[in-house]
């Protein structure tokens, strides 16, 4: 690792998110700015053309080489420069194809993107701000909790946990989900969830890549790893609060509160 590179011209905003497109340019959402764009060693310039104006970002997400953003009012696919609406008339919180579908959390559930456009597909009546789909299970991020869907059985389970759900993964084959007070739940593999609070430490997100589960966290970002069987956070860069990652050709790329977008060399 060469160390911690800022980046030129800098947007010294509240980054929510951020991700990197094949040819280096760098996409960033500054919270309640719109989104913007940087060419490697580039100025930043605005990229909003096609968003509704007093548009908030909640997470850009990249299919392939598509880049997709996830808003306030509704789903946006970036073609040509010029970002356009997928008919999605609710905020979006995340976006993911799966095989041959496409599915969005939203403040009225979880929708499927189908051939005749969106169709409800789980708990309309309430907002889901993550969902994780395995080949047997699909896991919501509730605002009570995490919901799971057991896709032999047809049939649904759930986990009231006390607190809301704003994201989902794995770490050691358990499920875990993060939550609104920057703790993290995980599964115990007896049926239930644990409550795992790293003292001094508030998570705001967590990016898997490959087999390692990184933590964007209010004192940097961080890596999961298990100490003497317990789960416990490794330093990869100490500093300011880092909101998002986005791994690239063996860099890292860290959307920050108050330092703008910093890249981290790891080869």
């Amino acid at each position: 690792m060469k160390g911690n590179e800022p980046l030129k011209e800098e947007l010294l905003f509240h980054q929510s998110s951020v991700k990197v497109l094949k040819d280096r340019t760098i996409v960033t959402a500054p919270a309640g700015r719109g989104i913007w764009k940087a060419a490697q060693g580039g100025e930043w310039a605005s990229m909003a053309i096609g968003l509704p104006t007093q548009t908030h970002v909640n997470r850009l997400q990249l299919s392939g080489e598509t880049l997709f953003a996830c808003t306030n009012q509704g789903m946006f696919k970036l073609e040509r420069e010029s970002w356009r609406p997928m008919e999605m008339p609710m905020t979006c919180y995340q976006y993911r194809d799966v095989g041959h579908s496409a599915f969005a959390a939203t403040s009225h559930g979880l929708w499927c993107l189908t051939e005749k456009g969106w169709k409800s597909a789980a708990f309309s009546y309430s907002p889901v701000y993550d969902f994780l789909y395995t080949p047997h299970y699909l896991f919501l991020a509730m605002e009570w909790g995490i919901a799971m869907y057991d896709r032999l059985t047809c049939a649904w389970q759930e986990y009231p946990l006390g607190t809301r759900i704003t994201g989902l993964g794995v770490f050691g084959g358990r499920l875990f989900g993060v939550t609104e007070h920057g703790e993290w739940m995980l599964g115990n593999k007896k049926g239930g969830f644990d409550k795992i609070k790293f003292p001094g430490i508030f998570i705001f997100n967590t990016v898997m890549c490959d087999r390692s589960v990184y933590v964007c966290a209010d004192r940097g970002l961080y890596r999961m790893d298990i100490l003497r069987g317990q789960p416990s956070l490794l330093s990869v860069n100490l500093g300011g609060p880092v909101t998002d990652l986005h791994i690239r050709d063996g860099s890292l790329y860290l959307a920050t509160l108050s330092e703008g977008i910093q890249t981290i060399d790891m080869r």
